[in-house]
């Protein structure tokens, strides 16, 4: 699958905190369509926690790091259920988890998640654009 180069830009401004950009990037995808941004979306939440958590997070640094993630979003993000959190961030740790969450939630937790993390990091242009890139190349995978 192509991943459009509006999908990986929407995330920049939106990181970035580029208000007018993100929203004329939301205003063209509207009317363009999303095609792509699930699996460009799943990417780079799996580059997120992978790059927050490795193969060492344990549950109570996931526990923690959602607690964080709703005390930020209390303030007019979107309302993110805990145990959904905690359980699809763990399943990128341990792939053996299983879950049953609303895709819904899923796409509000990938989101949050992966804003979380790469705000957090305080990113360099050049260091944000080869995670975007990344993820790109990993959604365009077949398959």
């Amino acid at each position: 699958m192509t991943i459009r180069p509006e999908l990986p830009e929407y995330i920049r401004t939106l990181v970035r905190g580029e208000h007018e950009a993100n929203d004329q990037l939301e205003a063209q995808l509207d009317g363009t369509g999303w095609e792509g941004f699930p699996r460009f979306l799943a990417a780079l939440f799996f580059i997120s926690v992978d790059r927050r958590f490795g193969e060492v997070g344990t549950p109570a640094d996931v526990i923690k790091f959602v607690a964080g993630l709703r005390t930020d979003l209390s303030n007019g993000g979107p309302e993110i259920d805990a145990e959904a959190a905690e359980t699809l961030i763990i399943s990128i740790i341990d792939p053996s988890i299983n879950y049953a969450i609303e895709q819904n939630m899923i796409g509000k937790i990938q989101a949050a998640t992966i804003y979380k993390v790469l705000t957090e990091e305080d990113l360099s242009d050049s260091d944000l654009d080869a995670i975007l890139a990344e993820a790109v190349q990993l959604a365009s995978r077949p398959g």
